[in-house]
């Protein structure tokens, strides 16, 4: 099958914010590893919130992205990133709320 004939998979908003709220909550502090093994975990959902960006739902998305981060910014608290991959992610965060209020503001 080509790959211009496949179908996108539509990601439901609301299941999202529940992988928002699993995957940037942490009980525990984080220790070198852990913070790790978080930023990886928490990156596949900050790449889901951006496909949904792409698929034209902006407005549903930047609400993800600020939750995202404020739960990030918690965790940060107690975690031992020296690797820097929590304050990547953060970036990342901050670069995908960017992009989804400029697509929110442009007309369809």
């Amino acid at each position: 099958m080509s790959p211009s004939l496949r179908r996108r998979a539509v990601i439901d908003p609301a299941a999202l914010a529940g992988a928002v709220e699993t995957a940037f909550s942490a009980d525990a502090e984080l220790d070198y590893w852990g913070a790790i093994r978080y930023a990886e975990a928490a990156g596949r959902v900050v790449e889901a919130i951006a496909a949904l960006v792409r698929q034209g739902e902006a407005a549903q998305a930047a609400p993800l992205f600020e939750r995202a981060a404020e739960l990030l910014a918690i965790a940060q608290e107690k975690a031992d990133d020296t690797a820097g991959c929590l304050e990547d992610l953060q970036r990342r965060l901050r670069d995908g709320l960017d992009e989804a209020r400029a697509f929110g503001d442009s007309p369809a």
